[in-house]
C-alpha cells in the first residue's frame, strides 16, 4: 500500500520519465536523501577507509548513472532497488580499478553482519567487496530471487514489505530466500 509521500513519488517518478525536468528537481529532493544514506552505509562499511570515494561522490555517480538509463521506475521502492544495484555496481567498479592500478596489491574490504535480521550493515566480518559480488552472482545462478533480496535488503536499504512490492511476490516468501541467501552467503564468505 502507498503512502501519500509514495504516491507523490510514483506521480514525480511517472512525470520525469515524460521529460518534465522540473519533476526531476522535485524528484531529487524526495529520493536524494535515501540514495545518499545507501551510499553512506557503503561507504561506512568500507574497512578503515578503503573505499576512497566519499557518500556524496558515491551517490551523486550513481545518480548519474540512474538518470541515464530511462528506466520506467514503478514506484519509489522500484527506483531505490535499482539505486542500490547502481552504488552497489559504482563501488565494485571502483574496486577493481584501484586493484587494477595497483597490480592486484591492496584488498578492499567491506563490512558484513550476516546475523543483522534487519539487513543493515554493522560492524563485524571483513568481506572482499569483490568476493562479496562474486558469491552474489553464483547465488543468483543457484536461486536468482534470494540474490535479488540480498542485494535489496543490503544494498537498496528495502525492509521486506518493499521487497515484497518491488519484486510483486508475499512478504513470507522474502523473508525465506532472505534467510536462505544470508545462510547461503555466508557459508561462501
Amino acid at each position: 500500500m502507498l503512502t501519500k509521500a509514495g504516491e507523490e513519488v510514483t506521480d514525480l517518478l511517472d512525470r520525469w520519465r515524460s521529460g518534465d525536468r522540473a519533476a526531476e528537481a522535485d524528484l531529487m529532493k524526495h529520493l536524494y536523501p535515501a540514495l545518499r544514506a545507501m551510499a553512506q552505509r557503503e561507504v561506512s562499511a568500507s574497512a578503515s577507509g578503503k573505499l576512497t570515494m566519499r557518500a556524496t561522490e558515491l551517490a551523486h555517480e550513481a545518480y548519474l548513472r540512474l538518470i541515464d538509463q530511462r528506466t520506467p521506475w514503478q514506484n519509489r521502492a522500484h527506483f531505490l532497488a535499482v539505486a542500490g544495484r547502481t552504488i552497489r555496481r559504482v563501488a565494485v567498479d571502483l574496486v577493481r580499478a584501484r586493484q587494477a592500478e595497483k597490480r592486484g596489491a591492496g584488498i578492499d574490504f567491506v563490512t558484513f553482519d550476516w546475523q543483522d535480521d534487519k539487513g543493515q550493515p554493522s560492524s563485524g566480518d571483513n568481506v572482499d567487496l569483490l568476493a562479496l559480488d562474486q558469491a552474489l552472482e553464483s547465488l543468483a545462478e543457484r536461486d536468482a530471487v534470494a540474490a535479488q533480496i540480498v542485494e535489496l535488503r543490503y544494498f537498496g536499504g528495502l525492509n521486506n514489505d518493499e521487497v515484497a512490492e518491488v519484486i510483486g511476490i508475499g512478504v513470507a516468501t522474502v523473508v525465506r530466500h532472505w534467510r536462505f541467501g544470508r545462510a547461503w552467503l555466508h557459508s561462501r564468505l
